[in-house]
């Protein structure tokens, strides 16, 4: 049986060449679109390896510079010596139709490209070389879109086509009336900060443990799903879904999380979990309890929701838990990995990514343990993808018996890439996990015990100090 030769055109792959030797102007077009890898012949990649290597230096390019440089490092005579460079000058038609020649190249080097990985995948599949079916799958998905996502590198924009869709969407938010331009979080003060969560944003929200980060995220959920009515995509490497459906339940229902755990509700609250029930049932809010999610098995399920049933919002709880294996790697670079891809998923999608993220133990060691952007652990890439950094704190959780704050947690937006940082004061109800706007809780903190009457507490005056300009508390 003869055996089959991969996809590839030589004819396309020496038009291009040649064109390249005949006008070297149009070197622009094929580097956007061409790398030496994409050569079927590797005696052709070597001299467009060459080519390159003169433009870099800003050196013309014509068949006696190519053969010289070939020449000084002992290569001509393996792309066929200077006859050939030759050959290939004198057949070319130009650059007339090199575009339709560097896409068939382009083409036949993708297809190689996805035999090779459907080969490699096949061989794991026979071999077993897999966790789960499951996974395997995802994996299997996520190398064909890596293989899309470089295929499809986008040009050059044209002033006029980016000026058309920005007055347009201009026009559309003018005929809203509304200051929120994006997805509302249901609390006030902070949708005055950010106008909502937008479309192709990442948003990290950071605390130490203890916060309430999970319960912030689930209430950021509960209302883009219940009131916004969008579809929200919520990934826990931590907790179990029914854990989080019960903490939904609790906050939405307004029913203490303790008595909802061991079942023992009251008689007159029964009527309230069974419409939060009803609600959370007909919204558009999916679970996925993955442990160790790679980036792009996140990706891959985020792509397959948005075609299937559309998607508004991700939810990563948490960041930190993500994992890439690669044994070789620093942690520091996986977290980059990570971060960036998170915010790739954001820009492609068009959809707010919200990434929970743990913060270093740093912040136990100050006297003031307001958090700030330098508490990120492996921060330096997390703090340049994210758009927009909120990090919260409850000053009870520190002072119990002499905090100011009893009942209250700050959300400090350390970072904001389209509009200003600040801090939000939000009330806080731990018994159900709730976060509410301070004006519209109803919730007012406790009476200070006999101990704390007797005590007056200094006020803390003045800005925070190391984390935004203008934040007083």
């Amino acid at each position: 049986m003869q055996e089959r030769l991969p996809p590839h055109s030589l004819e396309a792959e020496k038009s291009v060449l040649g064109g390249l030797l005949v006008d070297p102007s149009s070197i622009d077009l094929v580097q956007n679109r061409l790398s030496p890898t994409d050569f079927y012949k590797p005696s052709h990649a070597v001299i467009f390896e060459a080519i390159l290597s003169l433009v870099l230096k800003s050196e013309n390019v014509d068949f006696l510079t190519v053969s010289h440089l070939l020449t000084s490092k002992n290569q001509l005579s393996q792309v066929g010596g200077a006859a050939y460079l030759a050959e290939l000058a004198e057949a070319t038609l130009g650059a007339a139709n090199l575009e339709s020649y560097v896409e068939i190249v382009a083409n036949t080097s993708l297809l190689r490209k996805l035999i090779t990985t459907s080969q490699k995948m096949a061989d794991r599949a026979f071999k077993g070389d897999y966790e789960s079916v499951d996974a395997f799958l995802n994996e299997v998905e996520a190398e064909i879109f890596k293989l899309s996502e470089n295929n499809n590198k986008e040009d050059l924009v044209k002033s006029a086509d980016i000026v058309k869709d920005a007055i347009n969407k201009i026009e559309e938010l003018y005929k809203r009336k509304t200051d929120i331009t994006g997805i509302a979080t249901g609390f006030k003060d902070l949708d005055k900060i950010t106008a909502g969560l937008h479309g192709g944003e990442l948003i990290i929200i950071a605390a130490r443990p203890s916060m309430g980060k999970t319960a912030f995220s689930l209430n950021l959920a509960q209302h883009m799903t219940l009131r916004e009515k969008k579809a929200v995509a919520y990934f826990s490497l931590e907790m179990g879904k029914e854990q989080l459906m019960m903490r939904m339940l609790a906050s939405e229902a307004k029913i203490d999380m303790g008595q909802l755990r061991v079942g023992r509700v009251a008689d007159t609250a029964w009527h309230d979990l069974i419409t939060a029930a009803s609600k959370l049932s007909e919204a558009k809010f999916f679970v996925d309890e993955t442990s160790a999610l790679s980036p792009y098995e996140l990706r891959a399920k985020c792509r397959r929701l948005k075609s299937r049933v559309g998607l508004d919002c991700v939810i990563v709880d948490y960041l930190q838990l993500m994992e890439i294996k690669r044994p070789s790697e620093s942690r520091e670079r996986v977290i980059s990995e990570i971060s960036k891809t998170l915010k790739e998923i954001a820009k492609e999608l068009s959809i707010p990514v919200i990434a929970l993220a743990q913060l270093n133990r740093g912040v136990e060691s100050r006297t003031d343990r307001r958090p700030m952007l330098s508490d990120l652990r492996e921060s330096g890439s997390i703090e340049q993808d994210a758009d927009i950094i909120m990090m919260l704190y409850r000053d009870e959780y520190y002072e119990k018996e002499s905090s100011e704050y009893k009942g209250q947690a700050e959300v400090l937006i350390g970072k904001h890439r389209n509009g200003p940082t600040g801090m939000v004061r939000l009330a806080f109800k731990a018994n159900t996990g709730s976060f509410l706007d301070i004006a519209s809780s109803g919730y007012t903190p406790p009476p200070p015990t006999e101990k704390e009457a007797k005590v007056e507490m200094p006020r803390r005056k003045g800005p925070v100090k190391n984390f935004a300009p203008g934040v007083d508390t």
